[in-house]
């Protein structure tokens, strides 16, 4: 197994295998299948698209591949090629610590000598690094929905009270990469174009994500009324897949399984209990981080054929974690991460949405 130094033993246990995995996987969205990670990725990773327009046409003694292709919305006879990226941005999580500040509170791996931190307990280090690893996961996590490239939009709105894409979450600011719905908006805002530009085309041309409505809920039945739109504004062809999952957060499940429990004419379960996740035979996948009355319809899984993936790079096993001495003449230490990611869409086209988050004017569907 590979070692951590930790800057005066070396310890080899549990707590790289943790850093490694949870570098990328250790937040909800990975834990609940929903996100196809791609590993390795230093600089650009492309996401190539081809689509293929109408190819049928009226039968003639000498026929062309060009009859009827000016202005043919559907692209008669022709392959229309576009790209998507994930390019990883850089961040990092740096915290310094006193481990005199917490020798009290271990009592049995009181350390020994005068270099506090060199004979302090693997146990008591993995227990630090853990608390260190959780708040990172959760932040991982909020920006995978909610991450704005460059901070908070000012054409971006939100509902009265919501979560800013953008912002700040528990952990810091979201705003490194783009997360799923900052791609989402802007797939829809070059839907709204009315005069698009070479990017808005190549947005498109790999696939337009379906708006199926953009109201905040209020009430249970205003999420089954949603839930019905997404359903109804989703693709027959894509309909069957096993892999269709309604992803939507607390605050909009609580809406709906209230509603279910206590003001439908039948009720499905009783009240302590908890409704079954599903509608029209996909599941409803529930978790931190996703934006207020927002609810996401697709292929979520953790398979190439994931509409939304990850890319990371992955540092060498002694890069993943620094834990040094902040200086020679000190006894302060630090914690040190460097890391790389991106999200996008793959197929936006196979994307449903119902949410209230505006880019602009943005319209679509």
């Amino acid at each position: 197994m590979a070692t951590i130094n930790f800057a005066g033993n070396t310890y080899a246990g549990e707590v790289l295998e943790d850093l490694l995995v949870y570098t990328a996987k250790g937040n909800e969205t990975y834990e609940a299948g929903l996100i196809h990670v791609k590993p390795g990725i230093q600089k650009r990773y492309v996401l190539p698209h081809i689509q293929l327009g109408s190819i049928i046409q009226d039968n003639k003694p000498t026929p062309t591949s060009t009859e009827g292709a000016a202005n043919d919305t559907t692209g008669f006879n022709q392959y229309k090629l576009s790209e998507r990226y994930l390019d990883p941005q850089d961040f990092m999580v740096y915290l310094e610590f006193n481990p005199r500040d917490f020798e009290e509170y271990w009592r049995f791996a009181q350390p020994e000598g005068p270099l506090v931190f060199r004979e302090l307990d693997p146990a008591v280090q993995k227990t630090m690094l853990r608390l260190l690893l959780d708040k990172k996961d959760q932040y991982i996590n909020d920006c995978i929905w909610c991450g704005k490239k460059g901070g908070i939009d000012a054409n971006i709105t939100a509902p009265a009270g919501a979560t800013i894409l953008g912002g700040a979450s528990a952990a810091g600011p979201m705003k490194y990469f783009d997360g799923a719905l900052a791609r989402i908006l802007a797939n829809l805002k070059a839907q709204a174009a009315t005069v698009p530009t070479d990017a808005d085309k190549n947005e498109l041309a790999s696939g337009k994500v379906v708006l199926a409505g953009s109201t905040a809920f209020t009430t249970g039945k205003d999420v089954e009324d949603a839930l019905y739109a997404i359903w109804k504004k989703t693709p027959s062809n894509i309909r069957k897949s096993k892999k269709l999952k309604f992803v939507m957060g607390w605050d909009t499940w609580d809406l709906y399984d209230q509603y279910l429990t206590t003001q439908k004419d039948y009720k499905y379960v009783e009240n302590p209990d908890v409704n079954k996740r599903t509608f029209k035979g996909k599941e409803i996948v529930v978790i931190d981080g996703i934006p207020e009355s927002t609810i996401f319809f697709g292929k979520f899984s953790t398979d190439q054929d994931s509409c939304l993936w990850m890319a990371i790079d992955y540092s060498t096993d002694e890069e993943s974690v620094k834990v040094e001495r902040l200086q020679a003449n000190s006894e302060m230490y630090f914690f040190q991460m460097r890391l790389k990611m991106d999200v996008n869409l793959v197929r936006p086209g196979e994307i449903i949405v119902w949410t209230p988050y505006k880019n602009g004017t943005t319209t679509g569907g």
